[in-house]
């Protein structure tokens, strides 16, 4: 029986989803051990029969990743198969998201499509290799990642080892279309500082919430120039975004600082530093005091070429297993693993499930769709390209 079946697939991806690998984002943890150490304890179980090698890293304390590699008919470098094992927190799903139920051949809970129905797929197809007379052509490395979700530590941390690759694919939910680029990310908070002043005689202070709506004002116009400078084919420009406000002290004070929390999205050829760089010296203006913290996340954009051999065959073997002959590349607005990788060896994103219902109360994969991709996988691993 291959490897590669529902049963299979809808068995590991429930057992998969029950274990609560939550990222913290953050926030305080106190529980013991690593965030992902019962899923790595789990996944080191599944190979435990096979000749594999399978090695524990500790990017943190709080968060563990597992590299299972296999031999191949030829030495050098390897081919990566790479998925997180962290989820976000499901705070808003707070009864039965570690509870996977199927419906309609659909696995509901959280991690479901993002990332456990890539990482199920990818071990799925490393199963039906081991379970084959078949060795593949090139050595693989299944990396099951911590951390991806908040600081990236796992991937940093395997990207670091320099490992070498001649090709790689990241599982994210994609629908089993390919993605070349997806932008890069940088996150810092601006504090816009003023004057405080009893809000009886406002004229007598300095209101940094009115500076902080013309910081932002500010912002939308960068924005604005920097769309007309950079574009793709294959997503929308760069994106300033303000995601959190904080501000003031009391209700009858003028407000002597405010904070806001930026999320700027960068598109393939832009860097993430020297655009905050240019953004901050953009904001400078008389009057208006700014201090700007260091960045908590700085991601690069992907990039791999559409004429690459390795992506082109990923395209041809994607539009045979979903037999979707109009399926083409395509980019995505968010940031994955990818991009830590991408230096060293062209890679995908590619897995089952969408974006548009991951980190929902209603997470859900196809069950089918983690079918075809651990198909997909298999073909990728077995392939000369």
């Amino acid at each position: 029986m291959s490897a590669i079946c529902l049963e299979r697939a809808a068995g590991l991806l429930s057992d998969l989803v029950a274990i609560r690998t939550v990222n913290p984002m953050g926030r305080p943890y106190s529980s013991p051990g690593p965030v992902e150490r019962e899923a790595v304890d789990y996944v080191a179980d599944l190979f435990r029969p096979y000749p594999v090698q399978v090695q524990r890293l500790d990017p943190s304390p709080m968060h563990q990743s597992l590299l299972v590699t296999v031999e191949g008919r030829h030495g050098g470098p390897y081919t990566l198969l790479e998925s997180h094992l962290d989820t976000v927190p499901a705070d808003d799903w707070p009864e039965t998201a570690f509870v996977p139920r199927v419906s309609h051949g659909r696995l509901f809970g959280r991690g479901a499509c993002d990332d456990k129905g890539s990482l199920a797929a990818m071990i799925l197809a490393l199963q039906e290799v081991l379970e084959s007379d078949l060795r593949p052509p090139l050595p693989v490395a299944l990396l099951a990642a911590g951390d991806e979700e908040h600081a990236q530590t796992g991937i940093k941390q395997f990207a670091a080892m320099d490992w070498p690759l001649a090709r790689a694919v990241v599982g994210e939910p994609t629908h089993l279309q390919p993605i070349l680029q997806h932008k890069g990310v940088v996150r810092w908070d601006i504090t816009v500082h003023g004057r405080s002043a009893h809000s009886s005689q406002p004229e007598l202070g300095c209101d940094a919430i009115a500076g902080a709506l013309r910081v932002m004002q500010r912002l939308a116009e960068h924005q604005r120039r920097l769309g007309e400078r950079f574009t793709s084919r294959l997503m929308t420009g760069p994106t300033v975004t303000v995601t959190m406000i904080h501000g003031g002290r009391t209700r009858n004070a003028v407000a002597d600082a405010c904070t806001l929390s930026v999320d700027f999205r960068v598109l393939p050829g832009m860097s993430p530093a020297a655009a905050r760089d240019e953004l901050i010296a953009g904001l400078a203006e008389p009057g208006l005091r700014l201090s700007h913290s260091d960045p908590q996340v700085t991601t690069p954009p992907l990039a791999t070429a559409p004429d690459d051999p390795f992506a082109a065959a990923a395209l041809e073997v994607c539009r045979r297993a979903t037999g979707r002959r109009d399926l083409d590349f395509a980019g995505a607005p968010y940031g994955t693993d990818a991009a830590w990788v991408a230096d060293r060896a062209p890679t995908i994103v590619l897995g089952p499930g969408g974006i548009e219902c991951a980190h929902g109360p209603d997470e859900h994969v196809e069950l089918e769709e983690v079918v075809l991709a651990a198909r997909i996988y298999y073909e990728l691993l077995m392939s000369e390209t």
